[in-house]
């Protein structure tokens, strides 16, 4: 049986810690390295790794200074001794069977990444659908692997630990998993997908998830988007390369509608806008893009205010 290794950052979850944990620990499969990696919380965090960790020789502490989700999993990479990754955020938890299933399944059929679906649940007890694309064990190979990029998280998954070769979580960035979820994709030559409910997924208000959408910190899921843009289209992903232009086309439409008068704004708007450029020539040169589909790109790019109006 192969080591596993599970990441979880922390950072001010007291509350919720504990029982993130104690899902890992309960899983089916036990061959787990758990680190739990402090990013200088505040609120006791801290100190409750260091108990939880008094109580199962699997679980390995990190204390550092507060520099973000990217660096706190990266700083939980650099000790990774594990075959495979596994990253859980620690307000979630996951059902007992989950890394088993992920595990076995990435055996049996020879994928670098296994996915799981995942529900999404809220402090107040209600739950939704947060992604599901099957409900029966699947495999996708070639291109049809890109198709998982509808959910760029990496929480829900497995990774074939060498695939983070010379790859890391952007330091600084929100949206860090759309940053590099492309790439490892790249990388991979299968993709195993479980079919069943794996992750639970907690959306509260004081996450970063849970903050408004269209502040500053919008422009680095337009980066990202745009980072994925560029490398499947330079590496001839040409279906999905298209799809994220068109990503990014709605992306930069959202920016021009909600924040392209706010201060602070404009620098990183003309940015965007370039990036926009590339998008929309590639949009315009495709034979898979309808017309109506190009004519709404094109009021974008030189009617943008009649394009807000519009659509």
């Amino acid at each position: 049986m192969d080591l596993i290794s599970v990441i979880v950052p922390v950072y001010n979850v007291k509350n919720y810690l504990k029982k993130c944990v104690d899902s890992i620990l309960s899983q089916t499969y036990s061959v787990l390295q758990v680190i739990l990696v402090d990013d200088g919380s505040t609120d006791g965090s801290g100190e409750l790794c260091d108990l939880l960790a008094k109580c199962d020789k699997r679980i390995q502490v990190v204390h550092k200074s507060n520099g973000g989700l990217s660096d706190a999993r990266n700083a939980g990479i650099e000790i990774a001794e594990g075959k495979y990754f596994s990253f859980i955020d620690s307000d979630d938890y996951i059902e007992p069977d989950m890394v088993e299933s992920l595990y076995k399944l990435a055996k049996s059929t020879d994928c670098q990444i296994t996915i799981s679906n995942m529900k999404r649940f809220f402090s107040d007890g209600g739950i939704e659908t947060f992604y599901e694309p099957v409900n029966q064990i699947s495999v996708y190979e070639a291109d049809e692997r890109f198709e998982t990029l509808k959910q760029p998280s990496v929480c829900n998954k497995l990774f074939l630990a060498e695939l983070f070769n010379d790859i890391q979580f952007p330091k600084g960035k929100f949206y860090e998993d759309t940053f590099v979820y492309h790439e490892l994709l790249y990388r991979a030559e299968r993709v195993g997908l479980t079919g069943k409910v794996g992750y639970w997924y907690l959306s509260r208000k004081e996450s970063i998830t849970g903050k408004e959408r269209y502040t500053i910190r919008y422009f680095d899921f337009l980066e990202a988007v745009s980072k994925r843009m560029h490398f499947l289209n330079e590496k001839n992903v040409k279906k999905y390369g298209i799809e994220a232009c068109l990503s990014y086309y709605l992306a930069f439409s959202s920016a021009e509608r909600y924040l392209k008068d706010n201060a602070g704004c404009r620098e990183k708007m003309l940015n965007a806008r370039e990036e926009y450029v590339y998008a929309y020539k590639i949009i315009l040169s495709s034979t898979d893009i309808s017309w109506k589909q190009k004519v709404k790109a094109a009021l974008l790019l030189y009617c943008p205010k009649f394009h807000s109006i519009l659509f």
